[in-house]
């Protein structure tokens, strides 16, 4: 994508669906682009950290908190003239309140990665980026996996990357866009 039209790319899905990958190989396609994982914003809490397992109260103020500063950054960076993708688990009703609240009037392109569960929990068992037993995902996965398929809403669009590859992926993407 070379021309000047720059948007916001949301992608959400189950834990370990491939969104921190895929915002890295997409922003390798764009002119310029930034990637912003929410969960990097939410490691910024030095002290007092609240971990998503078990989800509490805290967990989800701090997560809003971390979606709203995500927001304010990918508007910054946006009006600067680049490509924001932005990686975050989180349901679609709470993400589309957020694209609506926080993101008006700006073009955001809505990414759900939606890998069968087996392919889904292979993938977390098997990945090396987490300083835990990923094992413990395992009921987060399944109960994600299951309601993010439940809950699909118009204007998102809905990957089942269990056979794509990542290219395959960016492919789909892109084409999407044109």
């Amino acid at each position: 994508m070379t021309d000047n039209s720059f948007a916001v790319f949301w992608v959400t899905g189950p834990p370990a669906s491939g969104k921190s990958t895929l915002c890295a190989a997409l922003s390798q396609k764009l002119d310029r682009a930034v990637h912003i994982p929410v969960d990097d914003v939410r490691t910024w809490v030095v002290s007092g950290l609240a971990e998503s397992v078990p989800w509490t109260d805290e967990t989800e103020r701090q997560f809003q908190l971390a979606e709203s500063a995500v927001c304010e950054t990918a508007r910054c960076y946006f009006e600067g003239g680049f490509h924001v993708l932005i990686d975050h688990c989180r349901n679609l009703p709470r993400v589309e309140h957020l694209i609506q609240e926080r993101l008006a009037n700006m073009p955001v392109i809505r990414i759900c990665l939606m890998p069968d569960l087996q392919t889904n929990l292979h993938r977390s068992h098997t990945r090396t980026n987490k300083s835990f037993d990923p094992h413990m995902l395992d009921e987060t996965i399944v109960w994600t996996n299951t309601h993010y398929r439940e809950d699909t809403r118009p204007g998102w669009l809905v990957i089942d990357n269990s056979r794509l590859s990542v290219d395959e992926t960016v492919s789909i993407i892109l084409e999407t866009l044109n």
